[in-house]
């Protein structure tokens, strides 16, 4: 029966050209709008090899014995550090074309940053805050100050990046594969036969799961290939990519599941899924890149679609990606726990009378 089920949902969302053509022109045209709009921007947040900064330190300052240290370790990295005793910080910003400031003082220091050098700024003020962390109480003389070179993420261009962003943003809209036939469905009240034959709710939730993902990975894969011959996106890892976009797709299927069964109504399961997958689009990176996001990374770190664009990025431009495993255990989780509950709903209205 439940093979039955799942041919016969598979054959009638298959036939319907609309739903393999959404999940194909979509995403491929919503990339090439976003990769046009955002080429030149994400090109110009790209850091010059080298780059000068100002400070101005006190003689008790807490960085005064490491100074010298600090100074030639930026400078091996394209950091050319020059000292301003007076002026002020933004007026010798200004006058010098410098990209960054910084004024150190007894227990704090003070970053001045230019608006057109977010990534300088970064940088400076990530190897300041580890000077801070790793400088041991009592040393003035600087030669216990520990210099590390954090991993190198080479930059992704906006063809790449939203090429890929796109299929996993629409991977989030699965419901929409659906949408018709369980309209028709309810119209022709097939939901209440279902409840006469005795089928049970678990085989009712895997013979809708199954043609959903299926129908939608099919019309991914077209999307991603569309992307690879006609734009050249590149996707690093394409075992590991398709393996965390289709964990992606099972997660939103059973999630927006759980809202067409509580709600028994597609229009408002479109509505709220498409409201909720937005917003987590919206901090996870789906239109405004996740790196120079200005939303606070906790907002972020709510959206699961986060962790899945992060992966499919490292992997495309780094090959491997420490976000993989992070974003196969919460799709994973959410589609188990999405599936208990489309389950249980299924037997609480078949069992009420």
């Amino acid at each position: 029966m439940i093979f039955y089920l799942i041919k016969n949902y598979l054959k009638m969302m298959l036939r319907s050209s609309s739903n393999i053509l959404m999940y194909i022109l979509a995403p491929t045209i919503v990339a090439a709008v976003l990769t046009s709009a955002f080429t030149t921007l994400m090109d110009s947040y790209r850091a010059p090899e080298t780059f000068e900064v100002g400070y101005r330190i006190s003689e008790d300052s807490f960085l005064a014995g490491g100074i010298d240290a600090f100074k030639e370790a930026l400078k091996e990295n394209g950091v050319i550090m020059n000292e301003y005793a007076e002026g002020d910080p933004e007026d010798l910003m200004n006058k010098m074309d410098l990209s960054v400031f910084a004024d150190f003082k007894e227990n704090e220091y003070y970053l001045y940053k230019n608006r057109d050098a977010r990534i300088e700024g970064q940088n400076l003020e990530y190897a300041i805050q580890e000077i801070c962390e790793n400088m041991l109480p009592g040393v003035s003389d600087g030669s216990r100050i520990r210099v590390e070179y954090p991993p190198f993420v080479p930059a992704i261009g906006s063809k790449d990046y939203y090429g890929i962003i796109e299929i996993a943003y629409f991977a989030w809209c699965s419901i929409i594969c659906g949408a018709m036939v369980f309209t028709a469905e309810k119209k022709y009240r097939i939901g209440r036969r279902f409840v006469l034959s005795g089928i049970s709710g678990f085989k009712l939730y895997i013979s809708r799961l199954v043609p959903i993902v299926t129908t939608v990975s099919l019309g991914l894969i077209v999307s991603a290939l569309a992307g690879v011959l006609f734009f050249d996106v590149h996707w690093g890892n394409v075992f590991l990519s398709a393996l965390v976009v289709f964990m992606m797709i099972f997660a939103a299927t059973a999630f927006e599941l759980v809202i067409y069964n509580a709600t028994c109504s597609m229009v408002a399961t479109v509505v709220i899924s498409f409201a909720i997958v937005w917003l987590m689009g919206f901090f996870g990176g789906s239109f405004e890149t996740y790196m120079f996001s200005s939303a606070p990374q906790i907002l972020k770190e709510l959206s699961p679609i986060y962790y899945g664009n992060r992966a499919l990025v490292e992997l495309s431009c780094m090959g491997k990606s420490d976000y993989v495993i992070r974003s196969l255990i919460i799709s994973g989780a959410i589609g188990l726990v999405c599936s208990a509950a489309n389950i249980g709903i299924l037997k609480l209205r078949k069992e009420r009378p």
